[in-house]
């Protein structure tokens, strides 16, 4: 029972270890690009709220509005206003 657990941590850590390795080696891939667009989302969630808040427009301040504003830009930040006065 021992060697199977130690097989099984082993290789999982060995594969865990090519996954970073990778991951740092290849800028623009994977988890990290996907931080990238939810924190660039959330930053144009943010600025569209201030800018248009004395409007009367409301953007919605959330990690879907800032998914869907990552991903998609200013039509996601459209998105993200109708879903917030979606009755």
């Amino acid at each position: 029972m021992a060697d199977k657990l130690y097989l099984i941590a082993s290789m999982s850590s060995l594969t865990a270890a090519i996954y970073f390795l990778a991951m740092r080696t290849t800028p623009g891939r994977g988890i990290m690009r996907m931080i990238e667009r939810v924190c660039m989302g959330a930053a144009l969630c943010w600025l569209c709220h201030t800018l248009l808040s004395p409007l009367g427009f409301e953007i919605a301040q959330s990690p879907l509005a800032a998914l869907s504003a990552g991903y998609l830009g200013l039509p996601g930040v459209a998105l993200a206003a109708v879903i917030a006065h979606w009755p």
